[in-house]
């Protein structure tokens, strides 16, 4: 069973990630990439999205003890082998993840209208993942 307080922390944290996120997307596509400041919050706040993504999967996976995945990206897998998500929203929330990588690696080189295309493409699929994790909440 997973540990409500571990879990309800980190769906908070996205919940709060997804929240600051949301405003970018009333920006223009053109002065989003424009303007540093912007896109620089932005990807901070994507990437902490993400990393919270990461780790309710990891933190449900070790609790309830699924397969060990191998990358981030299996992460998502083994939640949909386990019912935890569907298919399809793993294959999308799994996408997403793969920009972490992006953001945390090759910082230099990101394509900023990539990120803004995220952000008012990919927070949907965040936020369900958000509430198909919250159902392994045990109840208070």
């Amino acid at each position: 069973m997973v540990d409500r307080d571990v879990l309800s922390t980190r769906l908070n944290a996205l919940e709060g990630y997804l929240a600051d996120l949301r405003p970018f997307a009333r920006r223009s596509r053109d002065e989003f990439v424009r303007e540093s400041g912007l896109h620089h919050l932005a990807e901070r706040l994507l990437h902490l999205a993400c990393e919270c993504v990461i780790d309710i999967a990891h933190h449900i996976i070790a609790d309830e003890g699924y397969r060990q995945p191998s990358t981030y990206r299996d992460a998502i897998a083994v939640l949909a082998e386990e019912g935890v998500v569907d298919d399809a929203l793993a294959d999308r929330v799994a996408a997403w993840v793969g920009f972490r990588n992006v953001l945390a690696h090759a910082y230099l080189d990101i394509d900023h209208g990539r990120s803004y295309d995220s952000i008012e493409s990919d927070l949907g699929d965040s936020a369900d993942f958000a509430r198909a994790a919250a159902r392994l909440l045990p109840d208070a």
